[in-house]
């Protein structure tokens, strides 16, 4: 049977099939956008659904054409831009955050990055039409193509995992549980093979049972999965670490007004004030988000000496802050750091310093910076020159905690980062500068991501964030206390249990390879057969 019955879905199917070259790629185009409201803060997951779906009966449309590689990729790339414009439009306020001289560029750089990543998509969608077919398999060769142009979207030239399909699940709920074995990239895959599966209803050869199948399997695989969600969190324990109290600082500080030197004396009082609010007595550990105060503090006696006054015998504070380092040669660096400090008997002391190793490209250093540079393109971070990265991802020891991973901004987006086996944390500090992301839905998807890293690793994440989401994450992934985005105010709780070490922590994606090629030899037997 090679025509469909009159269905629900045959007639919006229908259309989307029959429509010109650049009516496809104009529909293509809004449905990336719909794509991002699934997304954090809206969660929208049917639009996920309605997206991909429609996605691949344009691709249906395509495959009838004279040359349906070509206007396939196109329509991928179209679906890339609508999605990647609508999900990284924030990257504009951190141009407006440096100052006027950079708003013109901020149109460009966000079109033209957009426009780089959906190439992956393309490349997508060229490799979907090459082994299109009318078969209901397609959609699975629909699912293995976009994931491979996410995977490597995700990990090549640095990568940038954002909006990744599986972080359309909102963290902490019942099927986010699922990354503690499969990982955000196994949930990824899951989620785009089920929600392209409804289209192999329409237009598919074969029986009704033939053409249903990947719907219900899809349906029955996602049931599962939430079924073993709702178990994990119904067993779920809330148990805090002894001896152990944090305080989480979250400051409001507009960029233009923090980096001004005639504010700098303001900006490290209103970081001290918070830090004293009533209950110091009973904190053990303090948290400042990234670069907290604008000024090279290990080099500052002063505002040490002042810090020390406050914090004497007191917490050990860990924060955010820049530092210089002037190597053997006597070339000088600069390093996006975070360090724990100690003020036993009033004296400072540097008890660990880590150096952020997977850096922003742009944002905080130029690839070919060379060669940018002599172009006047500077990198986006005040010092201009941009930052050198660190060596490693570490595991590190600080006075009265247990082994802590630090991450800095947006390392808590890769998934696999934080070290496992004998080098396994017990917890996370995420510390973070969202100023940039402007009055956008960037801290909200940033935030979104980290409480992911908690659930892979099963380790509690403790973020504080300036201007964007500051609190505590437990290792379900679920924010048991968080500041209001946009407040100056402080968070004081003890610090979660770690859960035993999850499948994923263990093994990061070796299922995830595994199920792959054995999604990969299917869609070959079926081509064949």
């Amino acid at each position: 049977m090679t025509d469909p019955k009159p269905s629900i879905l045959r007639k919006p199917a229908h259309w989307l099939r029959t429509r010109s070259k650049w009516q496809s790629r104009f529909v293509a185009f809004a449905l990336g956008i719909l794509l991002v409201g699934a997304h954090a803060p809206f969660f929208l997951w049917p639009l996920a659904l309605i997206a991909l779906t429609s996605l691949v009966w344009l691709f249906d449309g395509a495959a009838k054409t004279t040359k349906p590689i070509r206007n396939g990729a196109w329509l991928a790339w179209y679906f890339g831009l609508g999605q990647f414009l609508a999900g990284l439009y924030w990257i504009g306020f951190a141009f407006s955050e440096r100052g006027a001289a950079y708003v013109p560029m901020i149109p460009f750089a966000v079109f033209f990055l957009a426009a780089g990543l959906a190439l992956f998509w393309m490349a997508a969608g060229a490799v979907a039409l090459r082994f299109w077919s009318r078969r209901s398999s397609r959609v699975l060769v629909f699912a293995l193509s976009l994931f491979a142009a996410e995977w490597l979207r995700g990990h090549v030239l640095t990568g940038l995992p954002w909006n990744l399909p599986g972080l359309i699940w909102p963290a902490g709920g019942a099927i986010s549980q699922s990354v503690a074995w499969a990982g955000v990239w196994g949930l990824s895959l899951f989620t785009l093979l089920a929600f392209a599966a409804p289209a192999a209803l329409v237009w598919s050869k074969g029986t009704e049972i033939q053409k249903a199948m990947p719907a219900i399997a899809g349906f029955l695989f996602f049931t599962l999965l939430f079924g073993s969600g709702l178990a994990r969190l119904a067993a779920a324990e809330n148990q805090t670490v002894a001896g152990v109290r944090l305080r989480v600082i979250q400051a409001q500080i507009d960029q233009s007004e923090k980096w001004d030197p005639a504010n700098r004396s303001k900006v490290v009082d209103q970081y001290l004030d918070l830090s004293s609010a009533p209950g110091l007595s009973g904190i053990t550990h303090l948290v400042w988000p990234e670069g907290a105060l604008p000024l090279l503090l290990l080099e500052s006696p002063y505002v040490l000496e002042k810090m020390a006054k406050r914090f004497a015998d007191g917490p050990v504070l860990l924060t955010g802050l820049t530092r210089r380092e002037t190597t053997e040669t006597g070339e000088v660096l600069f390093r996006n750091s975070l360090a724990a400090l100690s003020f036993t008997d009033g004296n400072p002391a540097l008890e660990m310093i880590y150096d952020k190793h997977h850096l922003t490209p742009f944002g905080e250093y130029l690839p070919f910076g060379k060669q940018l540079a002599a172009s006047g393109i500077k990198a986006l971070t005040p010092l201009g020159g941009g930052f050198t990265p660190g060596p490693e991802a570490v595991t590190t020891q600080i006075p009265g905690a247990p082994p802590v991973s630090p991450q800095i901004c947006y390392e808590a987006i890769f998934s696999g980062f934080t070290p496992g086996g004998p080098e396994r944390p017990a917890w996370i500090v995420n510390v973070s500068n969202d100023s940039w992301f402007g009055p956008s839905t960037g801290p909200l998807q940033h935030a979104q991501q980290a409480k992911f890293r908690a659930i892979e690793e099963g380790v509690p994440v403790i973020r504080s964030a300036s201007s964007g989401i500051s609190g505590v994450i437990d290792p379900f992934g679920r924010l048991l206390v968080s500041a209001p985005l946009g407040e100056n105010t402080h968070i004081d709780s003890a610090l979660p249990k770690a859960l035993p070490a999850t499948f994923y922590s263990k093994f990061h994606n070796l299922g995830l390879v595994s199920w792959f090629l054995l999604m990969l030899a299917s869609a070959i037997f079926h081509r064949r057969k």
